[in-house]
């Protein structure tokens, strides 16, 4: 049959051709995945507008997320310095039975024994709260061309007061660092770590700062306590007192004295605290803070605006007990600028007038003034609630916002000589 292999078959031979694009099929798919990508992303959008400002609220949430501070009275100290009391001689209370009988050295050498025994008792009370005192200056944001660093402004005293998982919470007094945001605090054991401004009242000049806890190392997180805040506000004549701080001017200074009044009133806009007064002598500019013998904070040292006197004075920790709530809490001062004065039952009657909030001044330019109160009204009603007290005044304002109003009803003196009721509306702003 011969070779196959040689023989050509043009006749069964095809020739195989790509096929052609169809355009129109190709650019009609095109579409269709296009539109197919515009739905789907509309539809991303859409969920992601929904759902994005709860994702960022709780995000937002969680980052600023702040344990509040809530200052409640503390215990514990009554337990742990009881045993200091405890070791005075029988002799603290009558020295003068226990040197009856004795010679006129024997009673000089058992008057001079009973003070060492005081003042060693002094020392063992003051020794914890001591540890809490800190140094804080303001940190600008110019840079020391010296050694480019920040520079540092001011030097005042403070104490730590509230220890919790977040870090430390200090208070201090100061005209300048309110208006700073952060700070270098130098603590007992010479270490420092830098805080930030939690809130600041310009009318007492009391500033909280918040030292964070990742701030200090484990050492002084340990190291260094809170003083605790007594709450009570029953101080009495001759209750003996500590002061510590820089009450004549010197940094970590000790004072032993007792009360000698607690009749003093410091008015301040929108608010009346009582002030304790001592028998001790400080510095006009001193600071610090005032212990009880359980060693509990019981008074924050106040400047003496007087030039004639030189005995110490502290603000009750009891009564701005909120107040410093409200600065650790970083919370606004609401103001109206009454400058008024508790009218008490008696003198209400003694002096034939109303009971409320004697206006003594309006600030001026303050929202008070600018709603027609003035001097000489008797503030006795905020948004119809009774008031009596400055205390009652300032918590009802505090308890608002800034941009809130109140409407307050007062006595005014009519020309013929009756008062008569004024009802006027404030409009609160911050401080």
């Amino acid at each position: 049959m011969g070779n196959k292999k040689n023989q050509d078959y043009p006749f069964i031979k095809e020739t195989i051709k790509q096929r052609p694009i169809d355009k129109r099929e190709l650019m009609k798919k095109l579409g269709i995945a296009g539109a197919c990508g515009i739905v789907f992303g509309l539809c991303a959008v859409f969920v992601m507008m929904i759902c994005m400002p709860s994702i960022f609220d709780k995000y937002e949430q969680r980052v600023k997320k702040k344990e509040t501070v809530q200052i409640t009275p503390s215990i514990q100290p009554e337990e742990k310095y009881s045993s200091a009391q405890q070791e005075l001689p029988s002799s603290e209370e009558h020295p003068e039975e226990a040197a009856a009988g004795l010679t006129e050295s024997d009673q000089e050498t058992a008057t001079v024994d009973h003070l060492k025994n005081i003042y060693k008792m002094v020392r063992k009370i003051a020794k914890e709260p001591q540890k809490a005192l800190v140094c804080v200056a303001g940190i600008t944001g110019d840079a020391d061309l010296l050694n480019n660093s920040l520079l540092t402004l001011g030097n005042e005293g403070g104490i730590v007061f509230i220890k919790n998982d977040t870090g430390f919470y200090i208070v201090t007094t100061s005209d300048s660092l309110g208006e700073m945001q952060k700070f270098r605090v130098t603590f007992s054991n010479g270490k420092s770590a830098e805080g930030e401004l939690c809130g600041a009242d310009p009318r007492t000049n009391l500033v909280v700062i918040h030292v964070p806890a990742e701030n200090m190392d484990e050492e002084t997180r340990e190291e260094i306590p809170a003083v605790p805040l007594s709450l009570d506000q029953s101080q009495e004549q001759t209750q003996p007192v500590i002061a510590i701080g820089s009450p004549v001017g010197d940094m970590n200074a000790l004072i032993y004295g007792s009360i000698t009044s607690v009749s003093g009133k410091m008015n301040i806009a929108d608010a009346e605290y009582s002030l304790i007064t001592t028998d001790m002598a400080g510095s006009q500019n001193g600071g610090g803070i005032l212990l009880d013998m359980n060693g509990r904070m019981t008074g924050i040292i106040v400047s003496n605006d007087s030039q004639e006197s030189t005995v110490l004075r502290a603000v009750s920790v009891a009564q701005i007990r909120y107040l410093l709530e409200m600065l650790s809490n970083g919370e606004p001062i609401c103001y109206t600028g009454i400058r008024g004065t508790t009218i008490s039952e008696k003198q209400s009657e003694q002096m034939k007038i109303p009971r409320g909030i004697y206006v003594d001044r309006v600030e001026q330019e303050s929202p008070a003034m600018n709603s027609g109160i003035q001097s000489g009204d008797i503030l006795y009603k905020v948004d119809a609630q009774s008031v009596y007290t400055m205390d009652e005044y300032s918590r009802i304002l505090q308890n608002k916002d800034p941009g809130d109003r109140i409407n307050v009803t007062l006595y005014r003196k009519s020309p013929a000589g009756e008062y008569v009721d004024v009802e006027l509306s404030i409009l609160i702003k911050e401080k």
